[in-house]
């Protein structure tokens, strides 16, 4: 029989969610599908351990409502006979004397409270013997951090859990409490699987062929940075020595999409908007980039609001191009002040030496023909 383990971090309940504006109360329960989900998979799935690798709570000290969701959650596991286990984050840390888990008595099976990596635990599973590991950052008491890690001599699978950032530049300056680590330190390692939080966008890490850790990302698009698909991973092994089969699986509420949409000889903010609908699927949140030459200013407001309805929650942003317009051909061949106006800023556009100059330029133009005509 395999051993089969799920891996998910960056779950933030409670979260303001503020940029999504008045949308943010159903972002917030977006986040709380997707976590449901996840336990979905596991039980579906029938996994042997759960792995939570930081950052499930947005804050050290959430609201009731968010703790009672992850209990709620946590319980389901226990009663499926799923083992959980877990480390805090960095905005759900231990570090805090009024940390949730410090005040909480939460589900899981073994929560890791140490500074360092000092107290694996070592069970079976199935006939497996795995050997877990885990960190909880405290800055007043961890010290070398990734060095205190040392592998048991126990045969069987090792699995790691980390919430810690990945330092692929070495000028970058990574604070110690997001354990900053480079590929080289997961290989030295030695574990057959890491299991990372905190960078918020799926993510492998190699040693040769073989995957020996991953960030599975967050599980809901807090931000346009994590637009498409968001993850939580399965992992499998068929036995100690065998290499893991690493399988990301979606299970995000709403995906956040981008996408440019060439609106030229649209006519009106309606027709850029039925464009849209064409173009966007309503089960997705989008921002959609404007191009190309309509031959009129487009008000993103006016846009926004026929759309509202159809996706709950949309940005639109104008980097349209009036200057090979019909209208604008009109307007600089005038002789007069609006025509210097545009003759003016249009011999400058041509002058600029970059795209930021040249979309000041072209905003410029815009401004102009709202106020000139």
């Amino acid at each position: 029989m395999s051993l089969k383990v799920l891996h998910l971090a960056d779950v933030h309940l409670g979260a303001r969610l503020s940029n999504f504006g008045r949308y943010a109360d159903q972002r917030r329960e977006d986040v709380e599908v997707a976590f449901r989900r996840a336990i979905d998979v596991a039980i579906e799935r029938d996994v042997d351990l759960t792995l939570f690798a930081g950052d499930l709570f947005d804050s050290h000290h959430p609201a009731r409502e968010a703790v009672n969701v992850a209990r709620r959650e946590l319980a389901r596991l226990r009663e499926a006979g799923i083992r959980s286990f877990g480390v805090p984050g960095t905005h759900d840390s231990l570090g805090f004397a009024d940390s949730v888990y410090r005040r909480e008595d939460l589900p899981f099976d073994h929560f890791f409270v140490d500074p360092d990596f000092a107290n694996p635990v070592t069970l079976d599973v199935g006939g497996h013997s795995v050997t877990v590991y885990g960190i909880a950052y405290d800055r007043d008491h961890t010290s070398d951090s990734w060095r205190s890690f040392a592998r048991r001599e126990a045969s069987g699978i090792h699995i790691a859990i980390a919430h810690a950032a990945c330092q692929d530049n070495p000028s970058w300056s990574i604070p110690a409490d997001d354990l900053p680590f480079t590929s080289d330190d997961l290989a030295r390692l030695e574990v057959d699987y890491v299991a990372l939080g905190h960078y918020h966008n799926l993510r492998f890490f190699h040693h040769g062929e073989r995957v020996i850790g991953a960030y599975s990302g967050s599980i809901e698009g807090r931000n346009w940075k994590e637009a498409g698909e968001r993850h939580v991973v399965l992992v499998e092994w068929e036995g100690a020595g065998s290499p893991p089969v690493v399988t990301p699986l979606p299970i995000q509420a709403r995906t956040l999409e981008t996408i440019e949409i060439d609106v030229s000889g649209l006519a009106d903010s309606l027709a850029i908007a039925a464009a849209v609908r064409d173009a966007c699927e309503a089960s997705s949140i989008w921002r959609v980039t404007l191009t190309g030459d309509p031959g009129f200013v487009p008000r993103a407001e006016e846009i926004v609001a026929e759309l509202e309805a159809r996706y709950g929650y949309i940005e639109v942003q104008d980097a349209t191009t009036l200057v090979t317009s019909q209208l604008l051909t009109e307007r600089r061949e005038e002789e007069t002040v609006r025509g210097e106006f545009f003759r003016r800023l249009l011999d400058a556009r041509e002058r600029a030496e970059d795209e930021r100059s040249r979309a000041v330029i072209d905003r410029a133009i815009k401004l102009g023909v709202e106020v000139f005509g």
